[in-house]
C-alpha cells in the first residue's frame, strides 16, 4: 500500500512539474540613475542657533531675579527649539517634494501589462 502511495505522489510531482506555464518578463525597475527623472532641491544652509541664556547664580539674590532669569532662560530655550524645528520641517518639505518627483516611476509600473491571472 506504502509503494502504491509513493508512486502516485511521485506521478503527481512529475506530472505537474512537466507542465508549462506562462510567464511574463518585465523590466524590474527603469534605470534609476537618470538626474532628469530625479529633481532634488539641496537641503540648505543650517540656521545659525543663539547661546542658551547663562544664569549667573552669584548675582540672583532674590526669588523675583530668579524667576526673571529663569524665565529668560526657557524663552532663550524656546527660540532655539523654533529655529531647529523650522529647519527640520523646510528639510522635510524639501525631502517630500524630491519623493514626490518619483511619479514617473508609479507611471512606469502602471503602463506595465497586468500580471496574467491563473
Amino acid at each position: 500500500m506504502r509503494k502504491l502511495t509513493m508512486l502516485a505522489l511521485s506521478t503527481c510531482c512529475l506530472g505537474s512539474a512537466a507542465c508549462e506555464t506562462t510567464r511574463t518578463v518585465a523590466p524590474l525597475r527603469p534605470d534609476l540613475t537618470n538626474p532628469e527623472r530625479f529633481v532634488c532641491e539641496p537641503a540648505g544652509e543650517r540656521p545659525q542657533i543663539p547661546p542658551e541664556h547663562v544664569i549667573d547664580w552669584a548675582r540672583v539674590t532674590t526669588v523675583p531675579q530668579a524667576h526673571s532669569q529663569h524665565d529668560a532662560y526657557v524663552a532663550s530655550i524656546r527660540a532655539r527649539e523654533g529655529m531647529i524645528a523650522g529647519y527640520i520641517v523646510a528639510i522635510e518639505g524639501k525631502l517630500f517634494a524630491c519623493s514626490n518627483n518619483a511619479a514617473w516611476l508609479r507611471d512606469f509600473y502602471a503602463r506595465l501589462p497586468a500580471p496574467p491571472s491563473n
